[in-house]
């Protein structure tokens, strides 16, 4: 019975390492293509296996005893313009490996053999991610200097050094292919010296920002089964693999999967693996749609000019973001826009936002792009660095701390000197934020105007009603504002005349760059579109008198009103 036992353990011992050696030879590889080979292209009737590739004589000299005409191919070389290395045409082991892999030189015809040995299945490598083709432009670079100061002037490369000793650079310091493929072995499958499960082997190179706390590198969402460009079952453990493809992607730049950028996000952000369903909101009435872009975007453009465009990466990294856990009601920057360029409240560009507005100032602040349905206003600029400014006489608290003490309507539980963001307001409508739905949150889409997460009236003639201005009653009481606490005439103006709370104030702030004379304190800004200039002086003017005072010249609803008086 021991015996017995014994002899189980051992065949359970040797059968474990015979599976673990699996294709450790060259012979068990499909790079046999002898007649013992086991792929489906093999030779008819040659049984030697090395002699597809060396010979011990009447070789070109190329080491190691090449046994192959070298491609004369002029090649389509990878771009990008994030790439600091300069590879050019393919060189070294790069260039022995292309003699199969690019497609031009039949698998049989070997230097040691008259006559080209015949193979079945076909001469030449068929069709497929294993056939590069001449074109090279849709794959990882090669044959470029992999130096230290390569690695310096590109902080998310692995300085040389740091390399694991299965990736090697050839003789001249030069990345090959065969830093990342063993032609002899194939224990980790596609040749590879290392696993790229859970991104092992882009991660030997590639030292990316916020990568430690991603959620593409931690996410436990199962990959659907017949998702064919992903190999493993989480997209933890397709890690790299979850966006980018080394060989023959469908994005150049970057060898992403999908030419489409976001065709790389929306593949898992639909609600198939991630609860957040960012297509069904981009399919709303008004949204920030990457799908209306190809192309256009540039991970190192500049902030301000351009094309205007939206693209996914315009405002999520996505080695970097992550879920944003529970927390105080007010954070500068959520976990999803780590590691995101942006623009301060002084206009500098940054490479690392600190705060939420410095992602949306991108666009919407010195190269502001056009809105639909725009207000013009008295002192008007597209510019929302400008109206938000802490400088002026008056604006929203994004960038800092209102000083005013005439902000009497704040609801219970928001006090006075309380700052916001700008998802306060842009946001999903079916999101926590916007009447506390299910949604995800982040200003991806809206079924309200201005992709705000409520209503906000501000067309002229509308009755007054609660839905009419939830926004505004988000963080102002309308009893307080109905009872006239801060203007003795906020009811009339709203209730009798039925004007909409953006005729006279602008939710953003008033810069003092532009307008006319008119004072812009209580974010007073009027809509040009309701409020007129006076017929006979020619002015549109607010005058601060004081607190809870002051005076308008204008004409509105065809009333007219010169330095006309209004105190509590």
């Amino acid at each position: 019975m021991r015996r017995r036992a014994k002899a189980a353990l051992l065949a359970v011992i040797v059968g474990s390492s015979a599976g673990a050696n699996a294709q450790d030879r060259v012979a068990e590889t499909v790079h046999n293509l002898s007649t013992s080979g086991p792929g489906r292209i093999r030779a008819e009737s040659e049984g030697q296996i090395c002699i597809f590739c060396h010979a011990p004589h009447n070789t070109q000299g190329v080491r190691p005893l090449w046994n192959r005409d070298l491609p004369v191919s002029s090649y389509q070389i990878y771009q990008s313009s994030t790439l600091d290395a300069r590879p050019g045409q393919p060189t070294g082991a790069s260039k022995l490996c292309l003699s199969c892999h690019d497609g031009t030189i039949a698998l049989g015809s070997v230097l040691s053999r008259a006559d080209q040995i015949r193979m079945t299945g076909g001469d030449f490598l068929p069709a497929g991610l294993t056939n590069l083709g001449t074109d090279l432009s849709d794959d990882h670079p090669i044959s470029f200097h992999y130096t230290a100061g390569l690695a310096a002037s590109d902080p998310q490369l692995v300085t040389p050094s740091a390399l694991p000793y299965e990736v090697r650079l050839d003789a001249a310091g030069q990345l090959q292919c065969t830093s990342c493929h063993d032609p002899h072995h194939n224990v980790n499958g596609n040749f590879l010296v290392r696993p790229d499960a859970f991104g092992v082997l882009c991660t030997s190179c590639h030292s990316m920002t916020g990568w430690s706390g991603a959620s593409h590198r931690t996410a436990s969402a199962v990959v659907p089964a017949a998702a064919a460009d992903w190999p493993y079952a989480t997209v933890a453990e397709n890690a790299c693999r979850s966006c980018h493809r080394s060989h023959t992607a469908g994005g150049h730049e970057r060898l992403l999967i999908f030419q489409e950028e976001e065709g790389n996000c929306l593949s898992c952000h639909d609600g198939s693996m991630n609860a957040a369903n960012i297509r069904a909101e981009l399919d709303k009435r008004t949204a920030h749609d990457p799908r209306n872009y190809l192309e256009v975007h540039d991970p190192v453009e500049t902030f301000g000019g351009g094309r205007a465009h939206v693209e996914c990466t315009d405002c999520h990294n996505p080695h970097a973001a992550a879920s944003q856990p529970p927390g105080p009601p007010y954070i500068p920057i959520g976990a999803t826009l780590r590691h995101v360029g942006g623009v301060t409240i002084g206009g500098a560009q940054i490479a690392d936002a600190q705060y939420e507005y410095e992602v949306c100032f991108r666009c919407h602040a010195d190269g502001a792009v056009t809105v639909s349905q725009p207000i013009v206003r008295l002192a008007h600029t597209s510019n929302l660095r400008l109206k938000f400014s802490p400088g002026n006489p008056s604006f929203h608290p994004l960038a800092a701390s209102s000083p005013s003490t005439d902000t009497v309507s704040l609801v219970p539980g928001l006090p006075r000197g309380s700052r916001i963001r700008c998802t306060d307001c842009h946001n999903n409508d079916t999101g926590r934020g916007g009447g506390g739905g299910g949604g995800p949150s982040g200003p991806h889409g809206s079924n309200y105007d201005y992709l705000l997460e409520r209503n906000y009236t501000v067309r002229d003639g509308v009755s007054e009603a609660e839905g009419e201005y939830e926004l505004c009653y988000k963080c102002h009481q309308r009893s307080s504002i109905l009872s006239d606490e801060s203007f003795s005439e906020h009811r009339k103006h709203i209730v009798e005349e039925r004007s909409p709370c953006s005729a006279c104030h602008d939710p953003h702030g008033v810069t003092t760059v532009v307008g006319g004379t008119s004072d812009r304190t209580h974010l007073i800004n009027f809509d040009t579109r309701i409020v007129r200039p006076d017929p006979e002086s020619g002015r549109l003017e607010f005058r601060d008198r004081g607190r809870f005072a002051g005076s308008c010249t204008l004409v509105c609803h065809g009333e007219r009103h010169r330095d006309e008086d209004y105190s509590r």
